[in-house]
């Protein structure tokens, strides 16, 4: 009975513009994955002061959009003819990076990184890249583009980030509601995940790059290398 309500299609059909930026507002959010990444954002702030951790998301979320947003301007033309590389090799560094710090978190008994002097530099690296903006968000971004134009992308994306400022800014009070073990546990777990998600997105992106090399170079050389 609900199908005869609802407008045929997806949510990208129900409303014109205002449908795209909804439909790819939750692709993006659910790449981004700011609710599973709750005991992260808390674990790498618990040491900071309430001040701190405010301007540190605050950052945090700020850089996102706005690299989110570059990608969304000068798209896929940055990695290949201004730095030289390719979305399957921007998965695979970033998958070593996110494995790294879910290494870090899963087997650290303090904080997973050293307090510094300036609490921004951990706004910037890790929370904003590549926890919340990776490989995959930058891949999604530069695909949403093509399809929906620059000016849609770049109000997709700031919607989309509105919601992960929200989660992210109360990230560690959520989790002070949990209780310090029970938060810790759940953190060091988020990390596990993490670090599976890492391990996919280096696999992905050495399988694109072995379909993407076999397809074009020699079938006999190809052959000689198995």
């Amino acid at each position: 009975m609900l199908a005869g309500v609802f407008p045929k299609g997806g949510v990208e059909n129900w409303a014109g513009p205002l449908g795209l930026i909804v439909h790819h507002a939750l692709l993006l959010f659910a790449v981004v994955n700011p609710i599973g990444n709750i005991p992260v954002y808390a674990d790498l702030t618990r040491e900071l002061k309430n001040q701190e951790r405010s301007h540190v998301m605050n950052l945090a979320v700020v850089t996102s959009l706005f690299v989110v947003i570059l990608f969304a301007v000068i798209g896929d033309w940055s990695l290949v003819y201004l730095f030289n590389v390719r979305v399957n090799e921007l998965a695979i560094a970033g998958g070593v990076l996110l494995f790294i710090i879910a290494l870090r978190g899963v087997t650290s008994n303090g904080t997973v990184y050293q307090q510094s002097k300036d609490p921004r530099m951990l706004a910037v690296f890790p929370i904003a890249f590549p926890i919340m903006v990776g490989p995959g968000a930058i891949t999604i971004t530069i695909i949403t583009t093509q399809a929906i134009g620059q000016v849609l992308m770049i109000c997709t994306a700031i919607v989309t980030f509105a919601f992960v400022f929200l989660i992210a800014r109360n990230a560690y009070l959520l989790m002070r509601l949990i209780g310090p073990y029970a938060s810790m546990m759940i953190a060091r777990l988020f990390y596990i995940f993490l670090a599976a998600k890492a391990v996919a997105m280096v696999l992905h992106g050495v399988t694109e790059f072995i379909r993407g090399f076999s397809s074009s170079a020699d079938p006999n050389a190809v052959a000689m290398l198995f």
